[in-house]
């Protein structure tokens, strides 16, 4: 698997995107993508992401992820089942639902 593209939705490295539970105000950009071998659930896609400074969430993975997906306060690994693209049209943010 290229670790610059996804292979389970229409995402890629650079690409902004928001957490479907947290909604607009969680909002973050893709590192990169991994497969995690030793996750029980399907699908084991996650990708690293780095949250925006300067956001509500900016220190996400401080304290709302497991150890072994963070690499600190501002990066790590999150399935892509919960990631959506964030888009900008005539200056309003959305995001895709693909």
């Amino acid at each position: 698997m290229s670790n610059k593209e996804s292979k389970l939705k229409d995402l890629k490295v650079g690409d902004l995107v928001t957490h479907a539970l947290y909604g607009k105000e969680w909002i973050g950009i893709i590192v990169a993508f991994r497969d995690i071998d030793h996750v029980k659930s399907t699908p084991k896609e996650k990708a690293l992401v780095r949250i925006q400074p300067g956001t509500k969430f900016e220190n996400f993975f401080k304290d709302n992820t497991v150890k072994t997906y963070k690499i600190n306060d501002n990066l790590g690994y999150i399935s892509t089942h919960w990631l959506f693209k964030l888009e900008i049209r005539n200056g309003n943010t959305g995001f895709t639902r693909h």
